[in-house]
């Protein structure tokens, strides 16, 4: 059998995930669930899902071919510590048991478990590999490891942290930055650099478009969180090239904390009409929002890939970013310019040269530059490689 080929018993992989999409946070773990569907042609392949709501709930249904159980369990609303510290705790281990025994009763054991963002998730796949025999390993994205963001903090947190990556036998993430941070952070393991899943087929080049100084449109899509990606900072630079370019275009995709801050921010800067916030769009109108744009951006102050840019490129559009920590590893001169970290001056210079150059790009060549890497297919067969590798120890 090669390597990422059906077999004739499909390979039952059971995903645990600390972040998955529910309704009203649509693409709260987004990438958990499509690298789920990326794999779903060659193994068989179910989601285990626990979080807080209002109300305890249970669903369980299909979604394009991935059985899934989510658990919801009643979220304490006044925080008495440190009764309610335990008492979330025994709902939430509560939640799993009752969410595992339902997937037992279905799907039986599975081959081999694959938990999605180290906390807390990790810890209940440790548990599991000791209970079942069974092996499991680690898909990272949390950017708590950057110094920048500094999540990843906290005597708990860490000691629990290290237990769940010392137990399983390979640990997945999107770059070598966040690689470097896991490392840096005291996390050692067996790490495999494969990157996010992109819908290829939805992210592609539309027919010719060659934007105009005077019809020039910059795109930022993001949950509009100004701690990691710096909007007011791309909102600065952007009032600059507006004196150049007066009809040029800022458009924020997007829901966030930040946005009505953002919004008043270019307002004071007497860019209000140059800006628009249009809110969440779904993956077809995001594709549709990048083929019509002239270039995207992203300030960020750090990133583990930024699945957005790599959107981006599959449609052939340029991209400006910050050296924050993944893009840098596929950005270059042919598809893109990359910036200091907070550097304000640069990105608006960028952004200009982008206006004036914008013809020079390739948008053939720049979905070159990444399709193969983020194809359904080549992730898929890359972590079933990961799995093949695991079992045959």
């Amino acid at each position: 059998m090669t390597h990422g080929s059906p077999p004739t018993t499909p390979l039952k992989v059971l995903f645990l995930t600390s972040w998955y999409p529910i309704e009203g946070k649509p693409f709260h773990g987004i990438f958990v669930q499509r690298q789920a569907e990326s794999l779903a042609p060659y193994c068989e392949v179910s989601t285990v899902y626990v979080c807080s709501a209002a109300q305890k709930n249970v669903e369980v249904k299909t979604i394009r071919g991935i059985y899934t159980v989510i658990v919801y369990f009643k979220r304490i609303e006044n925080f008495i510590f440190p009764f309610s510290y335990f008492l979330r705790l025994y709902r939430y281990l509560f939640a799993w048991k009752k969410a595992l025994k339902i997937f037992l009763r279905q799907k039986g054991k599975p081959d081999i478990i694959h938990a999605n963002i180290v906390y807390p998730v990790s810890v209940i796949a440790a548990f599991l590999k000791r209970i079942w025999g069974i092996p499991y390993i680690i898909s990272e994205h949390f950017t708590g490891y950057f110094p920048a963001d500094g999540q990843y903090k906290g005597f708990l947190l860490k000691k629990l942290s290290a237990f769940g990556v010392r137990g399983s036998s390979a640990v997945i993430t999107v770059s070598k930055s966040l690689v470097e941070n896991m490392r840096r952070a005291g996390l050692a393991s067996n790490y495999r650099i494969i990157p996010n899943v992109v819908d290829t087929t939805v992210f592609n080049v539309a027919e010719d478009y060659a934007p105009m100084p005077d019809e020039f449109t910059f795109l930022h899509v993001s949950l509009l969180n100004e701690k990691q990606k710096n909007i007011s900072g791309i909102i600065n630079s952007f009032s600059r090239v507006n004196k150049t370019f007066p009809t040029a275009k800022l458009v924020m995709a997007g829901e966030g904390e930040d946005k009505v801050l953002l919004q008043k921010h270019s307002e004071k800067l007497g860019i209000g009409n140059a800006v628009s916030f249009i809110g969440y769009k779904s993956n077809e109108e995001i594709a549709r929002l990048m083929q019509k744009s002239g270039a995207v951006v992203l300030f960020s102050n750090f990133e583990s890939q930024s699945i957005v840019l790599l959107e981006a490129l599959c449609c052939g559009i340029p991209v400006i970013s910050s050296k924050c920590g993944g893009p840098e590893e596929y950005v270059t001169s042919q598809n893109g310019l990359l910036v200091e970290i907070g550097n304000e001056k640069q990105l608006a210079d960028a952004m200009i040269q982008m206006v004036k150059n914008r013809a020079q790009y390739n948008s053939v060549e720049i979905r070159k530059s990444v399709v193969d890497m983020v194809s359904k297919d080549n992730v898929a067969q890359k972590i079933m490689e990961v799995y093949h590798t695991v079992l045959k120890k």
